[in-house]
């Protein structure tokens, strides 16, 4: 290395041992408020995704502290996050939750607190209808019991309910299997673009199925098996697989409960109860 190179190499390091270090601002994520009906307490937003000047900084489970390499007036968006089909390993955004965008002045070393808000789209079409999966109104999801035993059959209550009223179904060793069916939801995207999401609050002491019925031949397609609980929970599963697959735009939801046995046949519980409330069939 020559004289010249080597005196322009150590000045130009020289110059970067001088410069102090930017001092990291401080984002603090709260969880997210929600204006629809229900407020939070009709949601499970687990995570936000974190946007800073158009440059993606990270999903993160809230409430979180985020330091960022950002200064002065910057604008922050925040996309709410949801476990996917109810599982950890499987964060995503959203995509019918309205993402949350603020301009904020940061300051190096300083907290600046977020309090993102989130609505349903505008532009959002529910398969059901608006508020009918509530069960709560005059007009609500009409089900049909779909099983051979005459006994058997939902109901709709309010002691116990998530909120208002909930459908009610339960089995027991002398009526050990339930199915039913809902209404057809008709004119689903079948492309895969828009995506389709189903959405439901439920309360089980027995393992139960959730099925898709489709097409006028109602084909089955396994969506998840539900475990037992120890209170409601809420979950969104992205079902746009099942819709595509087959292919056609009418389709059902449908929920089999079927009391469990052991290795020799025998029933492990001699009753099950699944409750469900706010199912919502969502997609652009």
């Amino acid at each position: 290395m020559n004289k010249l190179l080597f005196l322009l190499v150590f000045l130009a390091f020289a110059s970067c041992k001088d410069e102090a270090e930017q001092i990291p601002a401080y984002l603090s994520l709260k969880p997210f408020e929600v204006t629809a009906p229900g407020g939070v307490a009709w949601q499970k937003i687990t995570d936000g995704w974190l946007y800073v000047n158009g440059q993606y900084l990270g999903a993160y489970t809230l409430p979180a502290l985020i330091p960022v390499l950002a200064e002065g007036d910057s604008e922050v968006q925040l996309f709410p996050g949801v476990k996917e089909n109810g599982i950890e390993d499987t964060p995503n955004i959203y995509p019918y939750l309205t993402k949350f965008t603020k301009n904020y002045n940061l300051v190096g070393g300083q907290t600046t607190e977020v309090q993102a808000v989130t609505d349903y789209d505008p532009a959002l079409t529910y398969a059901f209808g608006t508020g009918r999966g509530d069960f709560d109104g005059g007009s609500f999801i009409s089900l049909e019991n779909r099983d051979s035993d005459a006994v058997l059959d939902f109901e709709l209550i309010t002691d116990g309910a998530f909120a208002g009223k909930s459908v009610l179904m339960q089995i027991d060793t002398a009526h050990p299997v339930m199915d039913i069916a809902t209404e057809k939801m008709e004119n689903l995207p079948i492309t895969g673009s828009p995506e389709v999401w189903l959405e439901m609050q439920y309360k089980t002491d027995v393992p139960f199925f959730l099925y898709l019925l489709s097409g006028p031949e109602q084909s089955g397609q396994f969506v998840y098996q539900f475990n037992t609980t120890d209170g409601w929970n809420k979950t969104y599963f992205n079902i746009t697989g099942q819709v595509v697959n087959p292919q056609t735009s009418e389709h059902r939801l449908f929920f089999r409960l079927s009391l469990p046995k052991d290795s020799a046949g025998k029933y492990t519980q001699n009753s099950g109860k699944v409750l469900v409330d706010n199912i919502r069939v969502v997609h652009f």
